[in-house]
């Protein structure tokens, strides 16, 4: 019977060891799964921030030689660039903006590492947009001296759809979920803005 009892121990000492290796991999495991998911997290975070930033860029300033709207493609999908009313919208193009004051807070969920599609909240506003109405005559373009202001942004809180595109993520959509109250915008006025030039 000792015997017998002696005969079990390998059998005992290999479980042993065969469990906590196992344990170590299941942490390992955990360990690289909460690390690709914190690092999808703030890449989502920085993406979706970056790209509200240049879309207000390219749609207040409109100017090709001050903001590459080429990038566009890469923050957000063809078919956000076709259907998102404001960027084909035209409500800045008679301005010239000289400044504004954007303040974007983005908040992701937990995104784990086989996620390809997350839906992600930010707040979005625009204020203190100040420029003026631009006239364009036959040989250039001048201050409009009605003082006609820019119109306000839709500032407010917006749900983003982000898919996975190889490494990338990129904005597929974007739904105002709750409108902030309006704030004036501020401009220059008439003769001061008739002294501002392109």
């Amino acid at each position: 019977m000792v015997a017998k009892e002696g005969g079990n121990k390998p059998a005992r000492g290999i479980l042993y060891v065969l469990s906590r290796l196992a344990i170590v991999v299941v942490v390992v495991a955990l360990v690289i799964v909460a690390f690709y998911a914190a690092m999808n997290t703030m890449n989502i975070r920085m993406v979706a921030k970056d790209a509200l930033s240049l879309r207000a860029e390219a749609v207040l300033m409109h100017d090709e030689e001050k903001v590459d709207s080429s990038q566009l493609g890469s923050f957000f999908t063809e078919h956000f660039l076709v259907t998102d009313s404001v960027l084909t919208g035209a409500a800045y193009e008679e301005f010239q903006i000289t400044n504004y004051y954007q303040r974007t807070d983005i908040n992701p969920p937990i995104v784990w590492p086989w996620q390809t599609e997350v839906t992600v909240s930010a707040d979005d506003v625009i204020t203190e947009i100040a420029g003026h109405k631009i006239s364009v005559t036959d040989e250039n373009e001048e201050a409009d001296q009605s003082g006609e202001k820019p119109p306000e942004w839709l500032n407010g809180k917006y749900e983003l759809s982000m898919v996975k595109t190889g490494d990338a993520w990129v904005i597929d959509d974007m739904k105002l979920v709750e409108a902030a109250a309006p704030e004036p915008s501020e401009t220059p006025p008439a003769e001061e803005a008739a002294g501002i030039t392109g």
